[in-house]
């Protein structure tokens, strides 16, 4: 009996954490503005090309 109470509160505190997690990061990405976002959009396809790049060169 035990060892079932223990697994369903490890279940909801992991749970909790998820959800508190993912409302931190949704709530990180609401206050950007446009320019910010576009920014951040470049920065990553920037990344990834470069990435590529060393991917292709190793091969």
């Amino acid at each position: 009996m035990l060892d079932i109470i223990s697994i369903a509160t490890l279940i909801i505190v992991f749970s909790s954490f998820a959800v508190f997690m993912m409302l931190i990061i949704i709530g990180g990405n609401m206050n950007k503005s446009e320019k910010e976002q576009n920014f951040e959009d470049e920065e990553q396809i920037k990344y990834i090309n470069e990435y590529a790049e060393k991917h292709k060169k190793n091969k």
